[in-house]
């Protein structure tokens, strides 16, 4: 019986892919805003698939490759406000074949709010003491403001920022006794341009020195019961510049949590408490001028009193 012999043979390897992907088309730009826009292209063709794109941008003298999508869509963000961005899109296949360059497209993004808003105009110092001041002003004269940013020299030095506000006055802290500083204050938009410095030259300020504290704090507690107590604080500006507005500070030495205030707000972090005027009893009259408020609070183990106060982050005698 004749046998059959049946040769095999391997299948012959398929040739590696070495076919680049079409050139994708020249992106098109929407949404165009300040800082970002939206490309999108005709998409590159390819023998087995194209597996992703690379978006370039050249801006100045450099290109940086922005986005990797698979689509042919991106949205670059990041971009300067009124700035020159040339955009061009290479296509790869899975074997890393890349095509040629699409056409590029320049794209300016939009100039946005440019224009700073108008100085500020009567900047004024008002309760001074030892370490800190008072400024208010208003203004801008022209525009709106979001912001206001607060500079501040001493003796030759340069102006730099030391705060920022959304109202029309600050008390300044951190000053030292006896000595002479400069104040200006610019204004900002929502976009954050900033208008000049004013005043020019800048006000300046002589903060007193340290001396008596010009204000007593009378801390009563009024009633008491398990886990809880009232308390009644009275105080009084002894100084020589009435208050237009109060922080009154301390720190409780034990375990005192305030629930509630009465002609006051509050805000307590730990054992730290500072409580601040409401519109009607915002002002403190000088030499003698008084204000008072009241508060609920827990306590356990034992309620002993705030030894320590400060008004407007200045020192008071406590009586």
């Amino acid at each position: 019986m004749a046998s059959a012999l049946v040769l095999l043979s391997a299948a012959p390897a398929h040739a590696a892919d070495t076919a680049p992907p079409t050139a994708p088309g020249t992106p098109i730009a929407s949404d165009l805003t300040e800082t970002s826009v939206v490309l999108n292209w005709a998409p590159a063709t390819d023998d087995v698939g194209v597996d992703h794109y690379e978006l370039f941008r050249q801006h100045t003298d450099y290109i940086q490759r922005v986005a990797t999508p698979t689509a042919p869509t991106a949205t670059v963000t990041g971009l300067l406000r009124g700035s020159v961005n040339t955009f061009y899109v290479i296509a790869f296949d899975a074997a890393g074949n890349r095509s040629t360059p699409s056409g590029a497209l320049t794209v300016t993004t939009l100039p946005g709010d440019l224009e700073p808003p108008g100085p500020i105009f009567g900047l004024a110092a008002s309760e001074i003491t030892g370490t800190s001041v008072r400024l208010t002003w208003q203004g801008p004269a022209w525009d709106v403001a979001a912001l206001f940013r607060i500079y501040r020299s001493q003796g030759s030095g340069p102006l730099i920022p030391v705060a920022s506000t959304t109202a029309h006055t600050i008390v300044v802290t951190g000053l030292s006794p006896a000595t002479t500083y400069g104040f200006a204050v610019a204004a900002l938009d929502a976009a954050g341009n900033q208008s000049p410095l004013m005043p020019q030259p800048p006000l300046a300020v002589t903060t007193t020195d340290v001396g008596t504290p010009t204000c007593t704090v009378a801390y009563r507690v009024t009633s008491q019961w398990d886990g809880a107590f009232n308390a009644d604080v009275r105080i009084t500006n002894t100084g020589p510049a009435a208050l237009t507005g109060w922080t009154l500070g301390w720190t409780y030495p034990g375990t005192q949590q305030i629930s509630q205030v009465w002609n006051g707000s509050h805000t307590q972090t730990g054992a730290a408490v500072a409580v601040t005027n409401l519109a009607y009893n915002a002002s403190i009259a000088a030499g003698g001028g008084s204000q008072s408020f009241g508060f609920q609070a827990t306590w356990s183990g034992a309620n002993p009193a705030p030894t320590a106060f400060t008004l407007n982050g200045v020192p008071c005698l406590t009586v």
